[in-house]
Parts: structure tokens; sequence; C-alpha cells
């Protein structure tokens, strides 16, 4: 066998091969461009053929995702992500004085690689159809989380010297808000019979009402502010009103995109059958999940990776019981939204919801709890490619609480 540790940069890659012996078998480095990636499959292909075939190559990196792991594993390379804060540990095994450098990193690699390979899971990679849709989903999300940044940004700038528009609308991000203020950025007369017509090509619903209503609020709410002040604070405004409209076209082009992956994926089935998935969580549980049967042999490995199976440490008589702060924070969230949009539409759910409430613990603790329930559930449907049965559930959990049961004597 062959143990390549990689220690990837931006600009750079280092990587170091040991035997099973752990001795020192070869070092490359290479720049992260076209000619450096052959020059490393080129270095494989050799290493591939001293040690009998490119199943006895063994690669580790801190990282899954990245082009170079992509073109290592369309060559068809065993692949397996190391975490950094694992990989810091180890080296403490090998220097007292915490030296670090790119080489003594990648050589570090191989030999935890080497030593410990039954520890770390081998990356399993899903169907170019699922990854496809896992990209735009993580992308969206975070489009998502910069129109909240701009939204903010848009509110601050608004109370700054308008601030009777930020109570206009019930979201000053929505369509009708931004197309008001791209029009009337500043305060000042507004016609209601334009305004009328801008809001009715927004969609806004009875806009013949809602128009007089803003035109009187604004010259009720007019409060006299320096010119400077309105000058700058109005050229803020419509440089975010452009990159939120901008950014809320493309969005409802991810949705859609994301909503046609979706269906065509075969295991969408499951994900639109459980209570609560929606348009939102249905996609981004499947993502989170992968399509790759061999990558969970229980729900235990699927439940850490959430975040959802709590910490325990125990010391003698001591033991304590913590949150599991070493996950996937996009699959936490995932499993966290579904969770509580679960008690809307699960009696079950919801009345487990309530349980764990009623024993004091919060909100989040229990729609972790919930959570951590409905990845067992999810973990037999994905193995078993069935769709999820509220009925069928129930009636083997009445089955589970008859047997446990004692029978009197």
């Amino acid at each position: 066998m062959r143990y390549v540790g990689i220690d990837w940069a931006d600009t750079h890659h280092d990587l170091c091969c040991v035997d099973e012996q752990g001795q020192k078998v070869s070092r490359l480095h290479i720049d992260n461009t076209r000619e450096g990636l052959d020059k490393l499959l080129e270095y494989l292909q050799e290493l591939g053929r001293q040690a009998g075939g490119a199943e006895r190559i063994l690669i580790g990196i801190e990282t899954s995702h990245l082009m170079l792991v992509d073109v290592l594993l369309n060559a068809g390379y065993s692949i397996y992500p190391l975490n950094p804060k694992a990989v810091d540990r180890y080296r403490d095994r090998y220097t007292a004085s915490g030296a670090k450098s790119d080489t003594f990193d990648a050589e570090l690699i191989a030999h935890a690689l080497r030593t410990d390979r039954d520890r770390f899971r081998k990356l399993m990679p899903d169907s170019e159809l699922l990854r496809e849709l896992r990209l735009l989903v993580h992308d969206q999300r975070r489009f998502i989380r910069t129109q909240t940044l701009l939204g903010h940004q848009l509110r601050d700038s608004l109370k700054a010297y308008f601030p009777v528009a930020v109570d206009l609308f019930s979201d000053v991000t929505s369509p009708s808000a931004l197309a008001f203020l791209a029009a009337y950025p500043k305060p000042g007369l507004i016609p209601v019979k334009k305004l009328e017509k801008l809001l009715r090509q927004a969609r806004y619903p009875q806009p013949e009402k809602k128009a007089p209503q803003i035109v009187e609020q604004v010259q009720q709410g007019h409060i006299e502010i320096n010119d400077f002040v309105v000058r700058a604070k109005s050229r803020a405004v419509v440089t975010l009103v452009e990159q939120l409209q901008t950014l809320r076209r493309r969005l409802d082009q991810y949705e859609k995109e994301i909503e046609t992956l979706f269906e065509k994926h075969p295991d969408a089935s499951i994900m639109k059958s459980l209570p609560g998935s929606g348009p939102s969580n249905g996609p981004r549980l499947l993502v989170e999940l992968g399509d790759n049967r061999q990558r969970y042999d229980n729900p235990d490995g699927l439940q850490c990776e959430a975040g959802t199976s709590p910490v325990t440490k125990a010391s003698g008589n001591g033991r304590i019981v913590t949150v599991r702060r070493a996950c996937r924070k996009s699959f936490r969230d995932a499993v966290h939204q579904f969770a509580f949009c679960s008690t809307n539409q699960s009696a079950w759910a919801k009345h487990f919801y309530r349980q764990q409430r009623a024993r004091g613990k919060s909100n989040a603790s229990a729609l972790r709890a919930l959570g951590d329930k409905w990845l067992k559930i999810i973990y037999r449907l994905w193995k078993d490619r069935v769709p999820y049965d509220e009925n069928i559930f129930l009636a083997a959990r009445t089955r589970q609480v008859f047997h446990q049961v004692p029978v009197p004597a």
C-alpha cells in the first residue's frame, strides 16, 4: 500500500508518500495549475505501477470540496477527507515544538492515514445530478444570507433620512417595496396615480387602496433632514435597491432550477413524502443525505454529522451531556428547519415536541431531539428506497410500545 498526504493551498500543493512501514517513498510540490495537476496524475500513476494498481493508493487531504478532489475522484483514486483539527492533534505525536510546514503537514496526513485509516471515512461521491443540485442549494442559501444582509443595510440607510419608508411595507425587500424605493428614493411629493400604477405592475394587492395610504404616511411622517444627508444616503439606497432587485431575480431562477433537478432525482419521492419537507426542505435534506447508499452503515453516523446526537463526557463519577458542535452546519440547519415544519403537519411530531418542552427543554433542544428521531426514520426510508407513510410508522410504534409493557405474572 502507498499512503499519500496532500497539504493543499490556493496556489500550490505539497504531497508526501509513505509505505506500510512508515518509510518515506517520495515527495512532490506542484502548482495549482493545469500543468501541476497533470504532473500530479503522472506521479500517482507511477506510484500505482510500483504498488501494483491504483486501488493500492490511498490519499488523505484536509478537505472534501476542492477541484483537486474532483480530479482525483474522476481518476479513480480513493480519497479520505481528514478533519484539520484531527490532523493538528496528530502533530503533537511527531513534534513537541509545534513546528509546522507544508511539507511536514503532508507527511503528517500520510502517517495519520497509515496508522488510523479505520477511523476515517472514505469519500463516497454522489451522482452528478445530486452534486449539481447540492452546489445550487448551497449557493442559494449563501445568496439568501446576502439578501438578508443587504436588507439590514437598506433599513439602516432609510432610517438615516427617510424613516417612514421602513414601515410602508411589511418587508422592505419585497418586490413592491423595492419598486417604490427605486422610483422614490427621497421623501417628497408622490403622485397617487403614478404610485398606483407602479404598485399594480409590482402585483401588489389592491393598489388603489394602498397608494393613497402610502402618500398620506409619507406626508405625515416627513422629517426635515439636512440636504447633504439626503443626497448621500439616497445614493446608498438606490445602490442597495438595484442589488436586491438583481438578487431576487437570480434567486427566483435558482428556485426554478433546483425544483427541476429535484424532480429528476429518483429519491425526490422519498423527501416529498415527509411531512414538512416542502419545496425548500426537501432538496436541502436530499443534498445533505446524498444518494450513495454505501456512505452510512447505520443512522448513528447520520445523526452525528447532522449534530442531533449529543456528546457524552464521562470520567469517574462525573457525566456531562453536551450539544455536538463538530458537525456539518448545513446539515444541522436543514434538519432543524425540517423538524420545525414537521410539527405543523405531523401529529406525532407535534406531540413529541410538546413532550420535550414540557420536560423543560428549550426550543432548540426540543427540535434537535425531534430531528434526531426523524433521522432514524429517514435513514430507513433512504436505505429501503420507500416513501414515508405515517400510518405505517404509527402502527409500528404502537406495536413497539405494546411489547414493552410488562406482562403480569
